[in-house]
């Protein structure tokens, strides 16, 4: 289990190294500008999704991890690569008239975040970088689902370097376009990392096919309903989840110029530990306990659980440390050229600072999060979320008014502390320890 999770930190640690470098980039190219606020909310809207639904942990690889290792032994080659094709599929059609949906509605949903009035301009520019980032939503699905793939035959290359093609691909496109037609080059060069995220996986989904389905003989009718079972309530908590991130956005509405981008790089610095940490035991753990869980051993799931969270939180402390001292002396360090200007450095650092704070609570409400699913209790989360976001509602308007930007990193800390205590009262109720 630790040789698995060394491995995919490793890998991960190169691709989040790679995505300190795309923002380093960012924050020279376009500082916290009309451009980046632009780019950052138009992601919010498309690639955001792409995120959420296509990485590890995600609704759609969570339903193939949980769903898939048995049919391996009960079913065909044929059968299963016919299952395989059916869900990549009709997840795609799902994904393509959502995404229609966004296109038609976008102009009508941005003035919610959006003055168009008192910024025109800023408004135009968003609805251009959302019609440009829209492939990301289409993809996303499918790479979730080929990640799962992978991970339950062992292979956890690709879907581990895979996030790095966005990282690469913004770069390139920014050093060729730079800071010219409108900042689009930002979404230029998501998009086709995007689709270059998806290429990657294929070769090794050949190989699959070709060397690891072997015919067995089918013992019952392959079906997607354990696939859906799982899909279907994750999705859901997975999308209502999304609306405490609108609800942020929508508080930025009337602060100054460049909140968002300071939100939006603030929570991606923080988000580098997290995102090495969780990926690295996300897939080497949770399939250990699901198996545990099928022999009802609960004893042995709070022994994995427990182990896999202390180690997780022993290794975050530096980095809360670390970020709370000296968040302003890194935040400069990091970013302060070009047109990242000082005032975007305490801007982006005062936020820095408060969302160092969740860290920890975030470690353990996602690892809390998984174990529920791995015993088939999608619903607890999901009402945990939805009542996060009228907390984070109210929260928010009192904050923002108090402490202005800071308020929603506040806010953020706070939600993440109350729903790692219900999911930890939950699950133990569910352990019976």
């Amino acid at each position: 289990m630790y040789k698995v999770a060394s491995f995919v930190a490793f890998l991960t640690i190169i691709s989040k190294i790679l995505g300190l470098a795309r923002d380093l980039v960012i924050a020279h190219y376009f500082g916290t500008s009309m451009q980046a606020d632009a780019f950052n909310m138009a992601y919010l809207f498309t690639g955001n999704f792409f995120i959420i639904f296509g990485g590890v942990g995600g609704p759609f690889y969570s339903a193939v991890v949980a769903a898939l290792p048995k049919y391996i032994f009960e079913h065909s080659a044929k059968d299963i690569w016919n299952f395989l094709k059916n869900i990549v599929l009709n997840t795609t059609y799902v994904l393509l008239g959502f995404c229609v949906l966004v296109f038609l509605l976008k102009p009508y949903v941005l003035t919610a975040f959006i003055n168009k009035q008192a910024n025109p301009e800023y408004f135009n520019l968003t609805l251009l970088n959302i019609d440009v980032l829209l492939p990301l939503i289409i993809i996303a699905g499918p790479i979730g689902i080929l990640f799962g793939v992978l991970n339950c035959y062992k292979k956890y290359l690709e879907p581990s370097l895979s996030p790095a093609m966005i990282n690469v691909a913004l770069i390139v496109a920014v050093f060729f376009m730079g800071d010219s037609f409108s900042g689009l080059a930002l979404a230029v060069g998501t998009s086709i990392g995007g689709v270059l995220s998806l290429l990657l996986q294929v070769p090794a989904l050949v190989d699959i096919k070709k060397n690891h389905l072997k015919d067995n003989p089918s013992q019952k009718d392959l079906s997607q309903k354990s696939f859906s079972e799982i899909l279907y309530p994750a999705l859901l908590a997975t999308i209502v989840s999304q609306l405490i991130v609108f609800v942020d956005s929508f508080f930025c509405r009337d602060l100054e110029q460049g909140s968002w981008s300071a939100l939006v790089l603030a929570n991606r610095l923080v988000q580098m530990p997290l995102g090495v940490l969780l990926t690295a035991f996300l897939v080497p753990v949770f399939p250990r306990i699901g198996e545990v869980i099928a022999r009802g051993d609960n004893q042995e799931v709070a022994r994995l659980l427990k182990k896999a969270i202390k180690t997780m939180v022993v290794l975050c402390v530096p980095a809360v440390i670390v970020g709370c001292l000296w968040s302003e002396d890194i935040i400069r360090i990091l970013f302060q050229r070009g047109a990242f200007t000082a005032h975007s450095t305490q801007m982006v650092a005062s936020v820095f600072f408060y969302l160092c704070f969740s860290i920890l609570p975030y470690v353990i409400r996602d690892s809390l999060t998984r174990a529920l699913y791995s015993y088939g209790d999608s619903k607890s989360p999901l009402y945990v979320i939805i009542f996060a976001i009228f907390v984070k509602l109210i929260l928010n308007y009192f904050l923002v008014k108090q402490f202005g930007l800071d308020g929603l990193a506040i806010s953020t800390t706070i939600i993440s502390i109350l729903n790692a205590g219900i999911l930890y009262g939950v699950l133990k109720k569910r352990l019976a320890l």
